[in-house]
């Protein structure tokens, strides 16, 4: 019976090791079964000397319900700070480069790759990979632990980072814009048209950079470093990869423009060796990356986009943009835009964009994505008064709707069901119901499962005289009972549709005696169904008289309350350097960010950059502590940068990222192609989101 009982456990173990050795060679891959063990070889460096000493450590974060940060290896940089790191890891592939309709195949298991070399307080960082995607070599530097904490800023806890996968992934692909995970180099996009030296954001860059620098050089510097970057009331960082993220989602400090008066800019100044910096503060420390779809920022009948309106975010980060105008010189008129955008999480344009056809013609503030993934478009009809006298001639009157592959539903006219006019705010709700803001006619239209054949008008107010409309609707956004809130832009109030599209509210612009609501634009709601609504004192929008513009010497937003739509108390709220609060958005947060079309009105000039404006939302716990509902995080000021101009929409994606949209010249002429030919990325500034933005955002951690 022992006898039996041995060859028993003997045979199990044997059985059991064969099985473990037949799995292995089916699961591992071919360097494991070849023997050969991979190897990761670095250099960690300052201005390109060895720093010897430091740890190193290469590590998968992977995302999902249950991230994980894990070490694969790790090695000690020697005299010459070099390291070779063995490790051992299965990766998925890295399909994220895949074309079309490949990249719905998005592996969410492969994780992100990071190197960190640590010494002290000094903690250097670089994303270096994504799946088996990984480089034979590495410069771990001050550059690329830039542009690790600021891509990651969302993501980075201590010293680990983890977050929601797609954020993660494409996080990785961003930090290789700003520095060459190869070479430790300024990145190709940093470095060209239209960044480089024609804005201040690679001087903003390598101003940090030299922040970090002077912490290698001497740790007494981390030290001020650490301090300077301590959330108010918060917990001090421990090295200065959490610094650097500190600064990303708290970018300013008081008495701008006294240099004095800034701790970052004055460490930058102790080991400037990354050319070109700063050399006076800025109003804040984000990047902002520039896109134009190619190397260069000339305008011309050549570029990609011409004045776009407002994005759409797929669920993997994907940015669809609709484009207000044909590309054109400066000097020469520009009739309807008729091309949807598509970019990479990354900025680089998609392969296949832009995509033509649909009925697009003009399109304004208005693209939504559906549930299933659908594209639709508002086409608003912008275009300079002479096209109006062309066969181009933009009828103003429908909307277009594409596949996920960029393949137009809508026929040549559009869908132009449900009596659509000047349509602006275009939104879905979470049952793929389509609406529609129609400026022109002061009315919404409902198309009821995206069936366009079932489209049906409802009328806001009194049905205005043709082409004379009294309300003027223009921004929408859908609260947690799947009520559509309505902005109307002239006659300052906001209407509340029913999910079943019956009007049950119409909000007045005076309340209590006070102004809430003066030229309103976009809206959004926040998580526990708020509503902001972007108040410009401004805008009379073109739809098409615009008789009744504003002094803009009042910008403000304001809150409605879900609980009962009256005005948040301290309602309407200003500072943070609102100037022409055009779109607004929350974040995962649930701070709310406005943009603004421009420091001055059109018509004026001005040598003040375009800002964007940060508020505490409702829910205060997530503020600044001892801020309250309304009020400004950002500075006066505003987060100001030179890549912007006037801007119209902004959206969050699962990285924290901003995009926005250079809508209009800083200086346009409004009746000579006005129109700007970019977009610009806020780097890792905002709560990532789930996207779509279907309704009330989710957080997206």
């Amino acid at each position: 019976m022992a006898d039996e009982r041995i060859w028993w456990q003997r045979t199990s173990v044997w059985t059991m090791s064969l099985a473990v050795m037949l799995t292995l060679a089916v699961i591992q891959p071919a360097w494991a079964r070849s023997g050969r063990i991979p190897s990761l070889e670095g250099l960690v460096a300052s201005d390109g000397v060895g720093l010897p000493g430091y740890h190193v450590t290469l590590y998968a974060s992977y995302g999902g319900s249950h991230p994980r940060f894990d070490p694969l290896g790790s090695d000690k940089t020697d005299q010459r700070g070099r390291f070779r790191i063995h490790y051992f890891e299965v990766f998925g592939n890295d399909d994220s480069e895949l074309g079309d309709n490949d990249h719905k195949r998005h592996n969410m298991s492969k994780p992100a790759l990071f190197v960190i070399a640590k010494k002290g307080a000094v903690m250097l960082a670089s994303a270096i990979g994504i799946g088996d995607s990984v480089p034979d070599k590495v410069v771990v530097n001050e550059r690329t632990t830039v542009a690790t904490a600021n891509v990651a800023a969302q993501f980075i806890d201590r010293g680990e980072i983890e977050g929601n996968a797609y954020g993660l992934l494409n996080a990785v692909h961003m930090a290789a814009n700003l520095a060459s995970p190869e070479t430790g180099a300024v990145g190709l996009i940093l470095s060209s048209s239209p960044n480089g030296v024609e804005t201040s954001t690679l001087a903003t860059f390598n101003s940090l950079a030299n922040v970090v620098a002077g912490c290698v050089a001497d740790e007494k510097r981390c030290d001020r470093l650490f301090e300077a970057t301590t959330p108010r009331a918060g917990r001090p960082p421990r090295n200065v990869l959490q610094a650097l993220a500190n600064l990303t989602k708290n970018p300013s400090y008081p008495g701008y423009p006294t240099n004095a008066d800034d701790p970052i800019f004055l460490l930058s100044q102790l080991t400037p060796i990354y050319h070109p910096a700063l050399i006076h503060r800025p109003t804040n420390w984000l990047l902002f990356l520039k896109i134009t779809g190619e190397f260069r920022s000339a305008q011309d009948s050549d570029n990609l986009m011409n004045g776009p309106g407002n994005f759409a975010i797929d669920d993997k980060g994907f940015v669809w943009v609709n484009d207000n105008a044909v590309p054109q010189p400066p000097d020469e008129f520009a009739c309807a835009g008729r091309r949807l955008l598509k970019f990479y999480p990354w900025g680089k344009t998609f392969p296949g964009s832009p995509y033509f056809g649909g009925g697009l013609s003009g399109a304004g503030y208005g693209i939504t994505l559906d549930p299933l993934g659908r594209v639709w478009v508002g086409n608003f009809g912008f275009q300079d008064p002479p096209c109006a006298m062309r066969p181009v001639a933009a009828p103003h009157n429908s909307v277009s709707a594409f596949r996920p592959n960029g393949t137009p539903i809508s026929h040549a006219g559009g869908f132009t069901n449900g009596d659509v006019l000047w349509p602006q705010g275009t939104v879905s709700d979470r049952k793929g119901n389509i609406w529609i803001a129609n400026c022109g006619n002061d009315s919404v239209t409902k198309i009821p499962g995206g069936d366009h054949t079932r489209a049906f008008n409802i009328p806001l107010g009194a049905t205005p005289p043709s082409n004379r409309p009294q309300m003027k609707p223009f921004g929408l956004a859908i609260d947690l009972d799947g009520n559509v809130w309505v902005n109307n832009n002239r006659s300052h109030t906001v209407s509340v549709v029913s999910p079943h599209g019956h009007v049950i509210d119409t909000i007045p612009g005076i309340y209590e005696g006070r102004t809430v609501l003066s030229h309103p634009v976009g809206n959004a709601s926040d998580s526990e169904g708020n509503m902001w609504v972007a108040n410009s004192d401004w805008l009379d929008s073109p739809c098409p008289t615009r008789t009744d513009l504003g002094s803009a010497t009042n910008p403000t937003i304001t809150m409605f309350q879900a609980k009962n739509r009256r005005p948040q108390p301290g309602s309407p709220f200003t500072g943070g350097g609102l100037t022409l609060p055009w779109g607004i958005a929350v974040d995962g947060d649930d701070m709310v960010w406005v943009f603004n079309f421009g420091a001055v009105k059109v018509g004026e000039t001005t040598d003040i950059a375009t800002g964007i404006s940060r508020f505490c939302g409702a829910a205060t716990r997530k503020c600044p502590k001892g801020m309250k509902t309304g009020d400004p995080i950002s500075p006066d000021t505003g987060y100001r940068s030179d890549a912007l101009e006037r801007i119209t929409g902004g959206q969050i994606d699962p990285s924290g990222n901003i995009w926005l949209t250079n809508n209009w010249k800083r200086d346009a002429n409004p009746f000579l192609n006005p129109f700007g030919n970019a977009i610009v990325i806020a780097i890792g500034a905002a709560g990532p989101l789930k996207t779509p933005l279907i309704g009330p955002p989710i957080s997206f951690r």
